[in-house]
């Protein structure tokens, strides 16, 4: 059996459609458990109408924490030998899970990790020639996942041994990563993997244009994020061929980006906003990889005020 989890969180609009694509996936031996996080929109009432017509769809409503706590709930109620991510707002091809369930037995993996493709708008729609499995290494499964910021470290192009969960050492959400807590896991289990297969065809859309900018708003959740990524420095330091930069990149981007969040907050909570300027020294200069980054560094270091106000103008010319 597969088991494929998804969390549930006000997207009444996109619900159904992301629901059906898992409802009439080929291969039929899956349960779909449905963690809804307190939802105050119809997302809960959608939820349980698919359990009353799909028995294979089980809702958990849980006010939960968090989003690492929901999908904790639902590693614990997962009862497949393989086990799945999937955000409600993405589509999903109709024969994604039987062509990843294929791999992963053929193979004898721990992980298949698909090929998934961005849509930008509403007419995007990548299009890709079909191409052969390819066996990944531990190093080219991590460069991958944080190449380029585009972080191919979500969960939901994954199809994972539910082994690599339970057998000691166990694995588990940190229920205080919200942000990134993706990007640790994902690592923690290629880390723990014997044997990782790539599917380059295109399976999993990740709608772009439907989730919310990843710097939109400022959480308390969001200032965990460089406390996960040290996590993911820490896990991968030491590796040969993996190049840890990539990460401290991304480390002190994220660190300017929520700095900026921080000052542009009407009331300020200063404490915050030293402990994240003091994100922007944890890293030499010359341990960044990106230009763009180092100089980014620089600047906020120095002219923190005057950065804010470049920011600052940047952000309104988007608007």
């Amino acid at each position: 059996m597969l088991s494929i989890i998804v969390p549930v969180y006000n997207v009444e609009d996109v619900l159904k459609h992301c629901l059906n694509s898992l409802r009439f996936q080929s291969y039929r031996n899956i349960e779909i458990i449905l963690i809804n996080e307190g939802s105050t929109d119809m997302s809960g009432a959608i939820c349980d109408r698919f359990a009353r017509v799909d028995s294979r769809f089980k809702v958990l409503n849980k006010n939960v924490k968090g989003h690492s706590e929901a999908l904790n709930i639902g590693l614990l109620s997962a009862k497949g030998e393989y086990i799945s991510f999937v955000d409600p707002i993405d589509r999903i091809d109709g024969l994604m899970f039987e062509k990843l369930l294929l791999t992963i037995i053929k193979n004898k993996a721990d992980i298949v990790i698909a090929n998934y493709g961005e849509e930008l708008d509403q007419d995007d729609k990548e299009l890709m020639e079909p191409s052969s499995n390819i066996n990944w290494t531990k190093e080219t499964a991590l460069n991958t996942i944080v190449d380029h910021f585009r972080l191919k470290s979500f969960l939901c192009n994954k199809l994972f041994s539910i082994d690599l969960f339970r057998v000691d050492p166990v694995l588990e959400f940190n229920s205080t990563f919200d942000i990134f807590g993706d990007l640790l896991m994902c690592v923690q289990c290629i880390l723990k993997s014997n044997k990782i297969i790539y599917d380059p065809n295109l399976h999993y859309h990740y709608i772009a244009y439907k989730h919310t900018s990843f710097f939109n708003g400022l959480t308390k959740e969001r200032l965990s994020g460089p406390k996960a990524l040290m996590e993911v420095i820490d896990l991968t330091k030491k590796l040969d061929n993996f190049d840890v930069s990539t990460v401290k990149d991304i480390y002190v981007n994220y660190s300017i980006q929520l700095l900026m969040q921080l000052l542009n907050e009407e009331n300020q909570a200063y404490h915050q906003i030293e402990e994240v300027r003091r994100n922007l020294y944890r890293f030499s200069i010359n341990e960044l990889n990106s230009q763009d980054v180092k100089m980014s560094c620089i600047m906020a270091r120095r002219m923190t005020m005057v950065y804010y106000n470049f920011w600052k103008m940047r952000n309104k010319s988007f608007d």
